[in-house]
């Protein structure tokens, strides 16, 4: 599978006049695991929302393998699209239908026949360790498992790209040690580029390969995970630490 790489340029956003997004710049390597990390409030989601095109940003650019996205049509989005994997916050299935439903959602929308998307969804769903739930309702399912269709669906039609947001938010500790394990193990097994946005530092030393700060709009700081206790920054030592002393801003008000 060829890898895919993810770039950042100049990307701002404002909601009624106030800042979220300023200059933001990040690039995304192929191939490696990057874990975008800041303050609840920050912006990191609407930084993943301007990449998937679901906000459109004022200004700046979001280029997937050298081309420009945002000037594209809706249709070329879509079909841009099918080389990326979304997992949701709250995994965000479909409640009227069933697990396989869900698992093949893309491919079916991609017109893929029922029995063909079915047998693709087996083997995923086998992947991710729940081999038995095809044709279980999402109101069935706890939230461990939810997480984990969440990522078989992410991963059904093959993408070059995975998007994260959020993965072990509403996880107990053992169940969040599952996802990270699981998410790890794809990315090397399917060679994929992921793009995860957190503020689970056990999850940053454990999926990351890239770890970059956002803070008051932009990009505070970016570090290899394996040089994450060699940085002295005050502002990213606080947070990596989780401590309330300290220069970071926790009173600021932040963005969305």
């Amino acid at each position: 599978m060829n890898k895919a790489k993810i770039e950042v340029r100049h990307l701002s956003k404002q909601f009624d006049g106030k800042s979220i997004l300023n200059n933001v710049n990040l690039k995304v390597f192929p191939g490696e695991s990057h874990i975008v990390v800041g303050l609840s409030g920050t912006g990191k989601s609407v930084l993943l929302k301007c990449i998937l095109g679901l906000l459109q940003a004022d200004s700046g650019e979001v280029l997937v393998d050298g081309e420009e996205w945002c000037c594209l049509s809706e249709r070329e989005k879509l079909q841009r699209m099918r080389c990326i994997g979304v997992v949701f916050q709250g995994a965000a299935l479909f409640d009227s239908l069933p697990v396989w439903e869900n698992v093949a959602f893309v491919l079916r929308r991609q017109g893929m026949g029922e029995e063909e998307a079915r047998l693709r969804s087996q083997d995923v769903l086998e992947r991710v360790g729940l081999p038995d739930i095809c044709d279980k309702m999402p109101g069935e399912l706890s939230g461990g498992m939810s997480k984990r269709v969440g990522l078989a669906r992410a991963i059904c039609h093959r993408p070059k790209i995975i998007l994260y947001d959020e993965p072990l938010s509403g996880l107990d500790p053992v169940m969040s040690d599952v996802i990270t394990r699981l998410m790890r193990q794809l990315h090397e097994e399917m060679q994929v580029t992921s793009l995860t946005i957190a503020h689970n530092m056990k999850l940053v030393r454990e999926f990351g390969d890239h770890v970059s700060m956002l803070y008051q709009g932009h990009i505070h700081l970016q570090t290899p995970v394996s040089e994450l206790d060699s940085q002295h920054d005050p502002i990213f030592r606080q947070f990596i630490e989780g401590r309330a002393d300290g220069p970071l801003n926790i009173n600021q008000p932040q963005g969305i």
